[in-house]
């Protein structure tokens, strides 16, 4: 009797150890992962540096500037949700679309050399 007990309780434990790995699965309806590398935490925090050397640069204007910043702090905990792959595919569009728009306006490739006055 003890030994049908043992094979018992081995075999109750399984089933309840797979069904509990089932259901943490489909609790995450927007797991999935993105092929695009741009959409990490550590490049959205470098796009500040990339920003404020565009400033320096005078690639943009300060007053751009301030606007990506805005942009870019207010995506910031979106990177960390598309990151761990439990964003909605709308979160993951947002980020891309300031991640694009910043990379577009810092890249000095895009933008036309600053205009400076001459000196008489």
């Amino acid at each position: 009797m003890t030994k049908l007990k043992t094979i018992t309780l081995a075999a109750i434990s399984t089933f309840a150890i797979g069904g509990a790995a089932i259901t943490t699965a489909e609790a995450q309806p927007f797991a999935r992962h993105y092929s695009d590398n741009r959409l990490t935490t550590s490049y959205v925090d470098g796009l500040q540096w990339k920003i404020n050397n565009a400033v320096q640069r005078g690639i943009i204007s300060r007053n751009q500037a301030r606007d990506l910043r805005d942009q870019v702090r207010r995506v910031q905990p979106l990177a960390w949700r598309v990151q761990t792959g439990h964003a909605s595919p709308g979160e993951v569009q947002r980020l891309s679309n300031v991640v694009d728009r910043v990379d577009r306006l810092t890249s000095s490739y895009a933008a036309n050399r600053p205009y400076r006055r001459p000196y008489y």
